[in-house]
């Protein structure tokens, strides 16, 4: 490498080291200067509390000043340090090499003179080699001094003594609150006042279709006699409930409000009073699915919750709803509704008991709203009722006759005679008897009629009726028992000897009271006679 092009290269390192100056001096300045206008703006709106729109022109005012300054000291000098855009050339670098090493001053530019002449003789690169050889051991570099830019610093020392005091002395507010308004330019804000207004509600969230009292109180040095509140353009005078608070009821709200309010010339920022929309029952019915065996028709009840219905009613409860999510019925236990494809809710329970319960209805604001309480009576399925009067035959002895009256709620199914061993349940028999399958039904049987039974054995029998209802197994109602005994052969023929016996004794009883009638009237016949004569 020849030595002017050492020369060269070393221009080329100041020109860097040049632009990373004026980049490091420039970031110094733009911190400094930029935080101080950032503070100036500050407190103009923290002073002033500007409108909205005076807060809009300080806001991009702000932006622009910025911007410019960040031009200016950050984006032109790395510019020139990436060779973005073009900086000073070697004419201008050689002079302010000058003037930091004044020897070279004349000599460096005497080079780059020479370099650029157009004729080019021997002589005169030898000329320039020689001249860039006594100017190569000089430092060029070392004539920019980054510590120089310390003395910048002390602009930097004003914006950060301002925050470093308020911090100290507990005023750091008017920073952040002034930030805040001027950041967010287009919200109204309410500037300082002698007193402020406050919202007492916990929410302003307003029920559908149900007043809303609004509670405001104001505090500050100064207490107004009266306020007034401002909505859908008109304004309406707030009930003073003590001094410094205040109530305004609004009526029926539908729709979501939006309001200011104002005493002593002082307007608080705008409220929003919105509307919570609640979960309604718009119609509502019950279908009841009766049990087969009452052989009652299934109906359905609209805008009621309440019946009386047999044991085993299965109840289909169907609701169409407005704002709600979901429904539920509450009782002993928690019944939830199932939303089906039509954004209806249904659910179903069959009752064998009295049930009282309530239907709410929640949405994601209001959980249980609306509760509507009802009560279902279910009248139980009764046991059948059975009447049983016996009768023994007067000629033989030997056979029952039995009369029988049976009768159910709903309707019979079957009715049976059984009948067994005194001794010996576990050979029970049954006969059935036709019965009506209606209410009611009458009945005769008699026993023991066709039946095998064993001579000499003591039996014991009853009658069992049953009901229709399926849900419990066919209920049964059973009669007394009664006893019988069939004699056996030879009782049967003593019984006709002493039969026949009484018989006789009743025939000579007969004969004698005859031949005592006889004599009777044989001497009341001689009576008559003496008294004739």
């Amino acid at each position: 490498m020849s030595n002017f092009e050492t020369i060269k290269n070393k221009l080329e390192q100041f020109i860097k080291r040049y632009y990373t100056n004026e980049l490091l001096k420039g970031a110094i300045l733009f911190f400094a200067i930029g935080l101080l206008y950032l503070i100036i703006t500050l407190f103009v709106e923290y002073m002033l509390w500007l409108n909205p729109t005076a807060r809009t022109i300080l806001f991009w005012v702000f932006i622009a000043v910025e911007l410019s300054l960040f031009i200016k000291f950050i984006a032109i000098p790395l510019a020139h340090l990436f060779k973005l855009r073009k900086g000073i050339n070697y004419e201008t670098a050689s002079t302010l090499i000058g003037n930091h090493f004044p020897e070279v001053n004349d000599k460096l530019l005497n080079v780059l003179q020479l370099n650029q002449n157009p004729a080019q003789s021997d002589l005169l690169i030898a000329s320039i080699e020689q001249k860039s050889l006594e100017l190569k051991p000089i430092p060029f570099k070392s004539a920019i001094n980054f510590k120089s830019n310390t003395k910048y610093l002390k602009y930097a020392a004003i914006p950060i003594t301002i925050l470093l005091l308020s911090l100290v002395t507990g005023k750091i507010n008017w920073f952040s609150d002034s930030y805040e308004r001027v950041v967010n330019y287009q919200t109204a804000y309410e500037p300082p006042a002698p007193f402020q207004f406050f919202v007492i509600n916990e929410s302003l969230q307003a029920i559908e279709n149900k007043d809303f009292k609004l509670k405001i109180s104001t505090v500050g040095d100064v207490i107004p006699d009266n306020a007034q509140i401002k909505y859908n353009g008109q304004s309406y005078f707030l009930q003073q409930l003590v001094p410094g608070e205040f109530q305004y009821t609004f009526s029926l709200p539908k729709e979501a409000v939006e309001f200011t309010l104002s005493a002593n010339d002082v307007i608080s920022k705008p409220y929003l009073l919105s509307i919570v929309n609640t979960p309604n029952l718009v119609n509502f019915e019950m279908v009841l699915d009766y049990p087969s065996h009452t052989r009652k028709q299934d109906e359905t009840l609209k805008s009621t919750g309440s019946a009386v219905i047999p044991e085993g009613t299965k109840v289909t409860w169907k609701a169409k709803t407005k704002s709600t999510t979901e429904v539920n019925i509450y009782a002993e236990d928690t019944l939830r509704f199932i939303e089906n494809d039509n954004g209806d809710f249904e659910t179903t329970k069959r009752l064998y008991k009295n049930y009282n319960y309530s239907i709410t209805t929640s949405n994601k604001s209001l959980t249980d709203y609306e509760n509507l309480a009802y009560n279902i009576n279910v009248v139980r399925d009764i046991y059948p009722e059975l009447s049983i009067k016996v009768q023994k035959d007067s000629v033989d002895q030997q056979s029952l006759y039995f009369y029988g009256q049976a009768s159910d709620d709903y309707g019979l199914s079957k009715l049976q005679l059984v009948y067994y061993p005194s001794e010996d349940e576990s050979k029970k028999q049954i006969e059935p008897i036709a019965i009506s399958k209606s209410n009611f039904s009458e009945f005769i049987s008699a026993f023991p009629n066709q039946l095998n039974l064993e001579e000499g054995v003591s039996y014991q029998l009853y009658f069992e009726v049953f009901d229709n209802d399926a849900l419990h197994n066919y209920k049964r109602t059973k009669s007394s028992v009664f006893n019988y005994r069939k004699r056996t052969k030879e009782e049967e023929e003593q019984k006709q000897l002493n039969e026949q016996n009484e018989t006789i004794k009743d025939i000579s009883k007969t004969f004698d009271k005859l031949q005592e009638q006889d004599k009777k009237l044989e001497e009341f016949s001689k009576t008559q006679k003496k008294r004739a004569t």
